[in-house]
């Protein structure tokens, strides 16, 4: 393993650079002018089908409470939206790191993904950092938070390179792989508001205990659940190396 830091630049990314079935960004100033012409005095918002939290991003002057079912929704949305606070260097630093990896050994994401949704080279990169952050937060050097948004780092870059039409269903076959993974630096807010709650637990469960002013309900539009075209995110996301599915 070769590690050569030859430059400290770095990209950024935002909450919505990522691509996530039913996405409601292009929606918000719809949504949000409905909420300020019809309740202009609220100060709480819960958001209990979160998704990739586009809709929460528009009301961060509220207290947020997200929940999704997904862990890796969750755990983006407590990356963006988490009260605890986060040293913005300790992420640029892991990233640049990140990024300067070559040269590196099989593993796990190499074993059982290789050239289908990713390189080999990038599935060992992917493997690599996503260990690698697991060990930095066991030995305290990262925070929760921090840990999230390296992950949520991770997860967006996987997402913007995989070889799919948008999720995880299957991988087209015989492609020629012309990008290489590349993790950005997520502008989260230093200090969210420290009532804000993430929350990863079935929403019928959820209302029972939780309190807002307005809640925003956004199902899945069909029966199917989303882990099933999200399962290689959600696999990386929780890392619990279970063998995903591969429709070539």
């Amino acid at each position: 393993m070769s590690v050569a830091v030859k430059t400290n630049e770095y990209k950024t990314s935002l909450i919505n650079n990522r691509r996530y079935l039913g996405n409601k960004y292009k929606l918000l100033p719809f949504i949000t002018g409905v909420v300020n012409d019809e309740c202009p005095d609220i100060t709480s918002i819960a958001d209990i089908f979160a998704g990739t939290g586009a809709v929460s991003s528009a009301f961060t002057d509220k207290v947020i409470i997200t929940n999704d079912l997904m862990y890796s929704n969750y755990i983006c949305n407590y990356a963006w939206f988490g009260a605890e606070e986060y040293d913005p260097q300790i992420i640029i630093d892991c990233v640049v790191r990140y990024n300067a990896l070559t040269d590196l050994e099989d593993n796990y994401m190499t074993d059982n993904f290789a050239d289908t949704y990713f390189s080999r080279d990038d599935c060992a990169k992917i493997g690599y950092i996503r260990e690698d952050i697991e060990v930095l937060y066991k030995k305290g050097d990262i925070n929760t938070r921090e840990r999230a948004i390296l992950i949520t780092s991770l997860l967006y870059a996987m997402d913007k390179i995989a070889n799919t039409c948008g999720h995880y269903d299957a991988y087209r076959k015989g492609v020629e792989f012309d990008k290489s993974l590349e993790l950005y630096v997520p502008m989260a807010n230093r200090q969210n508001n420290p009532n804000n709650q993430c929350f990863n637990m079935d929403s019928n469960e959820l209302v029972k205990n939780i309190e807002a002013d307005l809640v925003y309900i956004d199902p899945p539009y069909n029966s199917r659940q989303y882990c099933d075209a999200y399962h290689l995110l959600e696999n990386v996301a929780r890392r619990e190396k279970l063998v995903g599915l591969l429709v070539a």
